[in-house]
């Protein structure tokens, strides 16, 4: 920057502005005796003016970044909200999901347990009634038998009875018919 000369372009940004103030400071001549600068007064008022003009474009920049700053927090939240709620729904809906099946299964198989073992108390009711049946068909079978070689055994004995009874009545019938006779000489 020269001495004298107002600036020629636009400064971009505020921190350009302060350096080129500071320049204007560092390069003014000093009064002696005194902590005192000589500042070109146009080139110092410019820069000021400059500083006037930029500070507000510099705050209204630093407003926007802030409230795109805002905004972009804002969605960022609202993002991180429908993430975590659709997280939960999803982890709820799996865990419920997991909960049914993990609680059908052990239905399932409780239910099959106790199909189980009513079969098998079942069948073991049937094998023993079974086996009460045969018990009693068994004694039945022994007391008719038994019975049934009782009376043979009593119709046996009858028919020993008879018999003796005929034999007796025979032999004695025959004695009575024919007369007391010697025996027949013999031949020879």
């Amino acid at each position: 920057m020269q001495d004298g000369q107002p600036p020629e372009e636009q400064p971009d940004d505020i921190l350009d502005l302060v350096d080129r103030l500071e320049d204007l400071v560092s390069a003014s001549r000093r009064v002696p005796f005194s902590g005192r600068i000589m500042v070109d007064e146009h080139q110092f008022l410019t820069l000021v003016d400059l500083l006037r003009d930029t500070v507000p474009a510099e705050i209204r920049q630093a407003q926007r970044v802030i409230n795109d700053r805002e905004r972009i927090v804002f969605e960022a939240q609202e993002n991180a909200t429908k993430i975590l709620k659709t997280a939960r729904d999803r982890a709820e809906y799996l865990l419920s999901d997991k909960g049914l099946l993990n609680e059908a299964r052990q239905q399932g198989e409780e239910m099959l347990r106790q199909a189980e073992e009513r079969r098998k108390r079942d069948m073991g009711l049937l094998e023993m009634a079974a086996l009460e049946q045969f018990t009693i068909i068994e004694e039945s079978m022994r007391d008719g038998l038994g019975l049934i070689e009782s009376t043979m055994r009593q119709i046996l004995d009858r028919m020993d009875r008879a018999r003796q009874e005929t034999v007796a009545d025979h032999g004695a019938s025959a004695s009575a018919r024919e007369p007391a006779t010697t025996p027949p000489p013999a031949r020879d």
